[in-house]
């Protein structure tokens, strides 16, 4: 049995940087996940082509483990750091115990600069979409429920990591990640 989720987030913000030095800060996807805590780069498909996979322990004690395969890219024209599922690659394959979920999902998310003198503003829009495996725990809960309840947490998640995002993003590159 599986539920499907769908979250988005969107949130706008103002970088303490000029434009060009938020281009700069921002151009590489791969720079950029060093600002996203729980999210991190698992493999390198081809130039721009990557797994990553958010992995958090919930409540102390429940795994999550969501790997999403994207094509990142800075477009120039829009000044915006886009982030795409990618097609063609074989999936993660799902998987659930007592104490952890593991299974694959569509990331997609957008960072569009716009210059506002000596500072940029920013507007950053993730989405989630996914179907998972129902938790052991909840197999007795109806399928409408889990799927709520579900989302609650992803979409709290998601807004966590947003905001640390964004504090990340205006207090300047945090240390590189070890993979």
């Amino acid at each position: 049995m599986t539920i499907s989720i769908a979250v988005s987030v969107r949130r706008t913000f103002a970088l303490p940087l000029d434009l060009a030095a938020a281009r700069r800060q921002f151009c590489d996807f791969r720079q950029a996940l060093r600002y996203l805590p729980d999210i991190g780069l698992v493999r390198t498909h081809a130039p721009d082509e990557y797994r990553i996979r958010y992995s958090a322990i919930h409540a102390g004690v429940y795994r999550v483990d969501l790997y999403s395969d994207v094509r990142a890219w800075y477009d120039q024209a829009d000044d915006a750091l886009c982030v795409m599922p990618l097609q063609g690659i074989a999936p993660v394959a799902s998987r659930v115990t007592p104490a952890s979920l593991t299974g694959q999902g569509d990331y997609s998310s957008r960072l569009s600069l716009r210059a506002a003198g000596a500072r940029t503003h920013a507007s950053y829009e993730v989405q989630i979409k996914a179907a998972l495996p129902k938790p052991v725990g909840l197999k007795l809960v109806p399928n409408s429920a889990v799927r709520l309840f579900v989302e609650r947490v992803v979409r709290r998640r998601i807004q966590e990591i947003t905001d640390a995002f964004i504090r990340r993003s205006t207090e300047g590159p945090p240390p590189r990640k070890s993979r």
